[in-house]
Formats: C-alpha cells, sequence, structure tokens
C-alpha cells in the first residue's frame, strides 16, 4: 500500500516538499511505519535523528494512533514530533 505521510515541526527542517511518500504492504502497523520512515530518514536527511522519532506520533486523519494500530486504508498519515513552550 502507498503510504503518504505529512511531515510536521522538526521533520520539516530535513525537506521542502512536506509530504513522504512510502511503499508498505497491505495490513501494515504504525511500527512498520516508523520503521521505514526511519530507514527513509537514514538514507534521504543527513541530519535525521532516530530518537525524534522514537518519541513522535502518528496520527490519520481523524486520530492519534498507537503502534499496534493498523494503518488507515486511504493510507493518509501525519508525524507528529513532541513539542514544548510555556
Amino acid at each position: 500500500m502507498k503510504v503518504e505521510v505529512k511531515l510536521f515541526g522538526a521533520f520539516r527542517d530535513h525537506q521542502p516538499d512536506p509530504l513522504v511518500e512510502l511503499e508498505l504492504s497491505d495490513g501494515a502497523t504504525i511500527t512498520d511505519l516508523r520503521h521505514a520512515l526511519e530507514a527513509y530518514g537514514n538514507a534521504h536527511w543527513p541530519k535525521f535523528c532516530p530518537k525524534l522519532l522514537k518519541y513522535s506520533a502518528f496520527a490519520s486523519e481523524k486520530a492519534v494512533l498507537r503502534d499496534t494500530d493498523a494503518i488507515p486504508a486511504d493510507g493518509k498519515m501525519a508525524v507528529l514530533p513532541p513539542v514544548s513552550g510555556g
């Protein structure tokens, strides 16, 4: 399945296009997506920090998903890095 990941926060610093397209097997989970995005980051982003991805959340257009959840059929996802502020 084709998965389109929208980048937010610090992930946007790695490329001007806010979207990354990845190919995953049907029935893939958020854990699978996390691993695929880590591999993509290591291959394409010289300053990529895998630790940031470890603490990031993934969301569909309707909900924040857990690592064991399946990727929605439409393949539209967002990666949300942790934020802080005051």
